[in-house]
């Protein structure tokens, strides 16, 4: 994704985060017998949630809508991503830092 680019397909409604889930495990129903007796015991259907990134997309040549690309993003893996371009602005602003001292000597001169 990028994030540059965040704010204006939201407000052109073609990215958002959603709820998903996705089931991790059919249900199975009680299995009995002929006596009676269970042979194979009842489970409960198991699902997962988790947040995703739906991104509209379109066909290149026919311009038809296709499913959306959708992306599982955890609140850490954002903070993350935050961090590191943190971090890089970090780096280039102590490069353009190093620049510009290195003007202000070079106009000494």
């Amino acid at each position: 994704m990028n994030w540059s680019e965040y704010s204006t397909l939201k407000s052109g409604s073609k990215v958002s985060f959603a709820a998903d889930k996705v089931t991790t495990k059919e249900a199975v129903s009680e299995v009995q017998d002929s006596d009676g007796k269970v042979v194979r015991a009842a489970e409960a259907k198991e699902e997962r949630e988790f947040v995703v990134l739906a991104q509209k997309r379109w066909d290149g040549q026919t311009g038809e809508a296709l499913s959306d690309s959708k992306r599982e993003y955890s609140l850490s893996d954002l903070e993350r991503e935050k961090a590191s371009f943190d971090s890089e602005i970090a780096r280039l602003q102590a490069q353009s830092d190093g620049v510009k001292a290195a003007i202000v000597d070079f106009k000494k001169v």
